[in-house]
């Protein structure tokens, strides 16, 4: 029932969009960390049809970009196209879905741009050149660069690997590019945004929230969002 508050303190913070994961039973991508807090929403009673209900009550007083982070097997139950419209409709501006392949992506692109809506495609440290080039030319938003190897929440790598990636992907790729797992400080920020973009927090925040009493989320989402930028928040 806080995820609209927090949506919202996080625009008035200043975050450039929303990734609002949907719970699900089996988070391949994800440590921990998000699979706890899936697995808590889930035992709570979540259901798919929750996420439309947030996006419905944040439309009311927000604007900001949503992506809706979730994987094929709920799409495929609840019916990829009645899921793509629903989000649409709702106020979703894309999805990330990290189980589902580049090649069968491109079966739902027509849908995808049906409804208005971005799919944001994962790239590894470890993609050729080849998949680099596909990915760009298939992406109509910004690419999501994976930090490393693995599922979220593992701290992030300042090496020359991931330098070297970061550099190509500036090189070659077309679209912007964000990267994420991981990211969880400042000296965090400041080494991928020589090269990205911009970050991506996820677990890092998802920790911050559980130490956070409901009645006092505004001040400390803020007091996190400050510890992350280098630069004074708008009032």
């Amino acid at each position: 029932r806080d995820t609209p508050r927090i949506i919202l303190e996080l625009d008035k913070a200043g975050v450039d969009f929303i990734e609002l994961g949907i719970p699900f039973s089996d988070p391949m991508a994800d440590g921990p960390v998000i699979q706890q807090a899936s697995q808590t929403a889930l035992t709570n009673g979540f259901r798919l049809s929750h996420t439309f209900e947030i996006l419905k009550e944040v439309r009311q007083f927000s604007s900001i970009p949503i992506l809706l982070m979730t994987y094929l097997n709920p799409v495929y139950r609840y019916g990829v196209e009645t899921f793509l419209q629903q989000a649409s409709v709702w106020g979703a501006n894309g999805l990330i879905i990290p189980d589902l392949p580049l090649e069968e992506s491109r079966l739902f692109n027509p849908l995808f741009k049906k409804f208005n809506l971005d799919l944001v495609h994962l790239l590894p440290p470890n993609a050729s050149s080849e998949r680099i080039a596909a990915i760009d030319r298939d992406s109509t938003s910004f690419i999501y660069a994976v930090a490393y190897k693995g599922v979220t929440g593992r701290k992030s790598r300042h090496d020359t690997e991931i330098l070297w990636f970061l550099k190509k992907l500036k090189q070659t790729l077309q679209h912007p590019f964000l990267v994420g797992f991981g990211i969880r400080s400042r000296e965090d920020i400041a080494f991928y945004t020589q090269y990205a973009d911009g970050v991506i927090i996820g677990t890092a925040f998802i920790k911050h929230l559980e130490k956070i009493p409901s009645d006092n989320l505004a001040p400390k989402i803020r007091e996190f969002i400050q510890t992350l930028t280098p630069f004074s928040l708008p009032e």
